[in-house]
């Protein structure tokens, strides 16, 4: 069984949290950022599948990519952007072979 109570005062939200000045901060990145968008929607399109999919990022959801513009597969269900995945550190998928015993540079 649940009792109220009279309180002697109001409880009041936070001033910041009725503050337009915030309002950014909820709305969900929905957009494509990558270099050069193919959708024929345009970057602000989104399907809920296909290719056409907006994924945002998987760190930061502060950037998104359909999938075709990023030519993933209609089954990738997570991306990372090139900042959060460190572009050039190695973190990404490389598509060099490795070279083995006796390849390396000036070896026949």
């Amino acid at each position: 069984q649940q009792r109220l109570i009279d309180l002697p005062f109001s409880i009041r939200l936070p001033s910041w949290e009725n503050s337009q000045a915030y309002a950014a901060l909820r709305e969900r990145h929905s957009r494509c950022d990558a270099r050069e968008c193919l959708c024929p929607g345009g970057r602000e399109q989104a399907e809920a599948e296909g290719p056409w999919r907006l994924l945002l990022c998987r760190s930061c959801a502060a950037e998104g990519t359909h999938r075709g513009c990023s030519y993933l597969r209609n089954s990738t269900a997570s991306w990372e952007c090139d900042s959060c995945a460190g572009l050039g550190t190695g973190k990404r998928q490389s598509t060099r072979l490795p070279l083995g015993w006796g390849q390396g540079p000036g070896e026949a």
